[in-house]
């Protein structure tokens, strides 16, 4: 039996506040840990709080934060030349979906939400918006505004979680078709992120819900709502959606009724021309097209019916700090660096009321005439007949802070070790007498360290990468244009088109999208932070002859063409004259061996 809207509504509100209700510890857990970056001076079982903060918790995170991007990689699960072939094109789209894309954003806002929380949110979608068909959209969200399944700790293993967004209600009036009354019926909620507490009853912020679920066959279903309102209802959400007249059932593109009420229709299948034309090998491969091709009939075209691609995971990819039994996210530095904060505090604010209360104390007979005050130059001594300036004196009650300014350093470095980080990694400290080589040595060593946590950044952009491939595959009807740069710097224009992925397979006797890639991260491309031992090695390789020979310009060409993937300042410009002093080089050997042909 159907569900009513009410009912549906009704049944994933409760979802939601029972998802909602097992999170909140956890809710409360990372906001405690937000509060410690940003310097709260709260002290555990204490009343009153630190009197001052030493934020070592923010040096240190601050510290590991990297720009790097990690570069993808796809393989194919098999090999073949045309697989391998389809694997490149794979890895020129999303290099171009990141250029596209505000990634470096993202990335300065993933770091800091994986070391603080132990992990970060992504979610990618398809975005209709615009003339070209749409686009893949990825966005990077905190932790908080993820509500999962309670008790399920992979998101792949849940049946159902939830996204939280602070919004406008223009925003949802653009986005979804709402009236007025209910506009006004949306809701925010109080009661979520300290983010969301800012906002007031006339102000315009709304909180949008997104539930993911899987229905009965497995598909992947979307509900979305607002306080009571529900704004969008897709059980089946990666089905191509045609709008359709609720009069005559056509497509709105041919309705002749005139009917004014439309609503949408899932597409399990579309209707394409095969072809089979010569390739640059000489072989015959397929071409499909949606019209039928010129002269097809003479190529042996033919109609053929192909099932529309459908995702089959969730829109969310969450990245983990560093893994922890049983839990959903990762382990958050916060939690780990509390211990050595906590008592960090306390030391510093002993040594500031120790400061405080430290003075110079005058000792003065009793019938001394002086006036003794805060200020510094508003004592006045008045000396009797017969007085001697050696009956005064003073007693220094500075106290020694020496010890705690030693234990203070001492947690500092227990809270570096505890995560791997030394001196030379955070870049600081003396190294007069370390040689370049034992300092790069010992960053090297810290950084292998955290090569775990890189190891989970990686994992989570494969997957994030594989998510924009089939929200491609899905989605996209254009063939999109793509450009990439070859190993000897020159740009060479691509293709992307989801037809290219079509295969027949005589088994099941029908045509189907070929998914079978690997996804990992290229670790060549991975040189953010190595640049300076990259130029080093490059340049060594030239001067050692690896490249060829010094004095040709070819080998200096090549060099620099090394160094611009490199990104090395200025090597574009070095680039360019080389080629150019080769181009003259070789129409002037062209125009003399014509003289001397012409001679002989």
């Amino acid at each position: 039996m159907t569900k009513t809207q009410n009912e549906r509504l009704a049944y994933f509100q409760a979802l939601y506040e029972n998802a909602k209700n097992a999170y909140q510890d956890t809710l409360l857990h990372l906001e405690k840990q937000y509060e410690q970056y940003l310097g709260s001076n709260a002290l555990d079982g204490a009343r009153e709080g630190a009197s001052l903060v030493r934020n070592i918790t923010y040096e240190i995170i601050e510290s590991q934060v990297s720009s790097e991007i990690p570069a993808p990689k796809v393989s194919p699960l098999w090999y073949s030349e045309r697989r391998d072939r389809l694997a490149q094109s794979i890895e020129r789209l999303c290099l171009c979906e990141r250029d596209h894309l505000p990634f470096e954003e993202m990335n300065d806002l993933d770091e800091r939400y994986t070391y603080i929380y132990g992990s970060s949110i992504f979610f990618v979608e398809w975005d209709n918006d615009g003339a070209d068909g749409g686009k893949v959209k990825v966005s990077c969200l905190s932790p908080r505004n993820f509500i999962p399944e309670p008790n399920v700790n992979k998101v792949e293993d849940m049946d159902y979680c939830f996204l939280r967004f602070l919004t406008t209600k223009r925003d949802i009036s653009r986005r979804f078709v709402v009236s007025e009354d209910d506009l006004s019926r949306l809701s925010l909620e109080y009661d979520s992120p300290e983010i969301y507490a800012s906002a007031t009853e006339e102000d315009e912020t709304v909180t949008l819900v997104v539930a993911f679920y899987r229905n009965e066959r497995g598909e992947v279903g979307q509900f979305v709502f607002s306080g009571d309102i529900i704004l969008s209802d897709l059980p089946n959400y990666y089905a191509r959606k045609v709008k359709v007249c609720d009069g005559c059932g056509e497509n709105v593109s041919v309705c002749e009724c005139g009917g004014e009420h439309f609503s949408l229709r899932d597409e399990e299948n579309e209707d394409l021309y095969v072809s089979f034309v010569p390739s640059e090998n000489g072989t015959l491969e397929e071409r499909f097209t949606k019209e039928m091709p010129e002269g097809g009939d003479s190529f042996g075209a033919k109609r053929i019916r192909v099932p529309y691609f459908r995702i089959k995971s969730f829109p969310v990819v969450v990245r983990k700090n560093t893994s922890r039994e049983g839990y959903l996210y990762g382990q958050s530095d916060c939690e780990f660096l509390r211990p050595q904060q906590q008592a960090i505090n306390k030391v510093e604010s002993r040594i500031l009321q120790k400061l405080l209360r430290a003075a110079i104390t005058p000792i003065v007979p009793e019938d001394a005439s002086i006036t003794l005050n805060n200020s510094v130059f508003g004592q006045l001594i008045k000396m009797k007949p017969g007085e001697s300036a050696n009956q005064y004196g003073t007693v220094d009650t500075t106290p020694n802070i020496s010890q705690d300014i030693a234990e203070a350093e001492r947690l500092y470095l227990h809270a570096k070790r505890i995560l791997g980080i030394s001196d030379a990694y955070v870049g600081i400290g003396d190294y007069k007498n370390e040689s370049g080589y034992a300092r790069q040595l010992q960053i090297s060593q810290a950084s292998g360290r955290l090569e775990s946590k890189r190891k989970m950044k990686h994992t989570a952009y494969a997957m994030i990468d594989r998510l924009i491939f089939e929200h491609t595959l899905a989605f996209s009807d254009n063939r999109q244009n793509l450009a990439y740069r070859d190993a000897y710097g020159r740009i060479h224009d691509a293709t992307f088109h989801r037809y290219d992925f079509l295969r027949y397979q005589p088994e099941r006797g029908e045509y189907t999208f070929d998914t079978d890639f690997l996804f990992s991260v290229d670790q060549s491309g991975v040189i953010e932070g190595q640049r300076d031992r990259l130029w080093e090695k490059n340049l060594e390789n030239l001067r050692t002859g690896a490249l060829g020979d010094v004095q040709n310009p070819e080998t200096l060409l090549r060099y620099w063409q090394i160094q611009e993937r490199a990104h090395y300042p200025y090597a574009r410009d070095n680039v360019e004259y080389f080629a150019m002093q080769i181009r003259k080089k070789g129409e002037c050997d062209t125009h003399e061996a014509s003289e001397n042909q012409i001679l002989s």
